[in-house]
């Protein structure tokens, strides 16, 4: 072979793509390019007596290698460079965690999550913020394996600034005691439920806000986990928000027993109860109104959130229509006649219910005895629910009620 037929490095590279079958792996063309400079360097051209046999025997091995063949490991024939495998990407995925197969729905706060079998799931009973206990405001997912989810609401006030307000209402500390402390403004992005809003992590403990419907959600995930954040990211991808739903009145969890009128109710404990003075004598008293100054008689619950709660009791006269009777002392001014009212029942007994403006008056009778149980407001949209909320817990105990000479003084 004359030296005008060795073939260039450029000539055996065309040669190689033209005979591969198939693609050649990443960076492999290259290696083959470096071998042949290296053997080119290593045997220099010469006028004469060079080996035709090593050129054909590299183009024969690369060949080999572009379609599918292996070189014997040691050969010598072609060195070439390591190419470690792709790693494969980290999963998005929590690590040992269940799948999320049970809906949760909220009874309180406006939204269900999905969540796993075989967990302890705990619903909130007050409103968020309202408790001693913090969780009381929260559905809390208890996993057992490391996490803890919790999640709550509470509706806006009008005219606010939304990150400044939640910074501020999260600082509270019977909202989010040891929380992230990061300003809304400058969280990291997050998408729940369609929803734009914002997220914080922090040693052991994730916290995201979105404003949906007027209401402020706050979702929390409290965890032992290097998967945490993949962990609260699967729970949040479940959640639907219903504002719609979300109730915005007081869980009514402290008994108050009169020891006056006979009952027994459950009220929220804020420094806003009232009990009776006088005994009530509806034919010489003044009937109840919204000034407060004819309320000695009636058993009362400020709650501080635009609603107050008022009851009493008095022996029903002999020989009377109780429904004349009461229509002529009782019946709130401008309120329908007591025999075209709604029914309701208070304590397994049947009454009636007057639904007027600003106010909701109920009477039932119950052993000879007359009970009249108001709701006086300030125009909320959910009255009629916060008070039937009040009346589930009434418990009527006529036998109990104080007699004319025993009143309270």
């Amino acid at each position: 072979m004359n030296e005008s037929s060795w073939l260039s490095d450029r000539e055996v590279t065309d040669m190689l793509r033209r005979r591969s079958a198939r693609p050649a792996p990443d960076g492999l063309a290259t290696a083959i390019l470096e071998s042949l400079a290296s053997e080119r360097a290593r045997h220099p051209v010469r006028a004469r007596g060079r080996s035709a046999k090593r050129p054909l025997m590299l183009l024969a091995a690369a060949t080999l290698l572009l379609g599918g063949g292996a070189l014997a490991a040691g050969s010598g024939a072609l060195r070439l460079p390591s190419i470690p495998p792709p790693e494969p990407a980290p999963s998005l995925s929590p690590v040992d965690f269940p799948n999320l197969t049970t809906t949760f729905v909220s009874p309180r706060n406006g939204f269900s999550i999905m969540r796993p079998d075989r967990v302890a799931v705990t619903p909130a009973v007050q409103l968020l913020g309202f408790s001693t206990q913090v969780d009381d405001g929260f559905d809390g997912v208890e996993t057992g394996l490391g996490a803890y989810f919790k999640g709550a609401s509470t509706a806006i006030p009008h005219g606010v600034s939304i990150d400044g307000w939640v910074d501020e209402y999260l600082a509270d500390g019977h909202v989010l005691p040891g929380g992230c402390g990061v300003p809304r403004s400058q969280q990291e992005e997050i998408t729940i439920d369609g929803q734009s809003g914002s997220i914080a992590e922090c040693p052991d403990q994730i916290e995201a806000t979105v404003v949906a419907g007027g209401r402020l959600y706050l979702f929390t995930l409290q965890a032992d986990r290097r998967d945490a954040r993949a962990v609260f990211d699967a729970f949040a991808a479940t959640i639907d928000l219903t504002p719609d739903t979300a109730v915005d009145y007081p869980g009514l969890t402290t008994t108050f027993v009169s020891p006056t009128n006979g009952f027994s109710f459950g009220y929220i404990d804020r420094g806003g109860l009232e009990p009776a003075r006088v005994l009530w004598d509806p034919v010489t008293q003044p009937r109840p109104d919204f000034s407060g100054v004819h309320d000695g008689p009636f058993d009362g619950v400020e709650t501080g959130l635009g609603a107050y709660f008022k009851a009493a009791s008095v022996a029903i006269p002999d020989g009377v229509s109780i429904d004349a009777w009461v229509d002529e002392y009782v019946t709130p001014i401008g309120c329908a006649p007591r025999s075209q009212q709604a029914e309701i029942t208070i304590d397994g007994h049947s009454g009636r219910i007057a639904e007027c403006p600003n106010e909701i008056a109920a009477t039932v009778v119950a052993s000879g005895r007359l009970y009249l149980f108001m709701l006086l407001h300030d125009n909320r949209p959910d009255a009629r629910e916060f008070f039937d909320t009040w009346v589930a817990t009434i418990h009527l105990t006529p036998q109990d009620a104080a007699a004319p000479s025993s009143a309270a003084s």
